[in-house]
C-alpha cells in the first residue's frame, strides 16, 4: 500500500467512527506535537500548537457547548501522499437547543500514521452564532 493510500484509509475509518459519535479512531490519530489550525477571523479561529493545547483550547470549549454526540460525516476524502482532503458535514445540538450543522473542509498532513498538522476551513459566522464567542 503507497503512503497516499494508507493515509486514506486512516482519514477514512476515522471518519466511519465520526459519523457514529465515536471519535476514538480519529483522536487516536493525533501526534502529540499537532498544530492545528482553525481558518478564518471568529471566535473559533485559532492556531494551536501540541496535543495539550488542541484539547484545552479547541475540543474542551467546543465539546461543552454540545449536548449529545456530534456527528461528523465525510462528502469526500482526496489523498496525495502526506496530504489528506476531506469535505465534510457536520451535525449536533447545542447545550441551548440550537442546531449547529456546519460544513468543513479539513486538511490533514500526516507523518508515520499521525496527523502532525491539520487546517480547518467552515462557516466561522455559524460557529459564533451557534456556539458562542468560543
Amino acid at each position: 500500500m503507497t503512503q497516499t493510500e494508507t493515509n486514506r484509509a486512516l482519514i477514512a475509518k476515522a471518519y466511519d467512527g465520526l459519523a457514529k459519535g465515536d471519535p476514538t479512531h480519529f483522536t487516536a490519530l493525533f501526534d502529540e506535537n499537532i498544530e492545528w489550525r482553525v481558518m478564518g477571523s471568529s471566535a473559533w479561529s485559532k492556531h494551536l500548537k501540541g496535543l495539550e493545547a488542541v484539547e484545552r483550547d479547541l475540543v474542551g470549549p467546543l465539546f461543552a457547548r454540545i449536548d449529545g454526540p456530534y456527528l461528523t460525516t465525510a462528502e469526500l476524502i482526496l489523498a496525495d501522499g502526506d496530504r489528506v482532503a476531506v469535505i465534510a458535514k457536520g451535525s449536533a445540538a447545542t447545550v441551548d437547543g440550537a442546531r449547529y450543522d456546519n460544513d468543513y473542509c479539513f486538511v490533514f498532513r500526516l507523518e508515520d500514521g499521525k496527523i502532525v498538522e491539520v487546517r480547518e476551513y467552515m462557516d466561522t459566522i455559524l460557529a459564533d452564532a451557534a456556539l458562542g464567542k468560543g
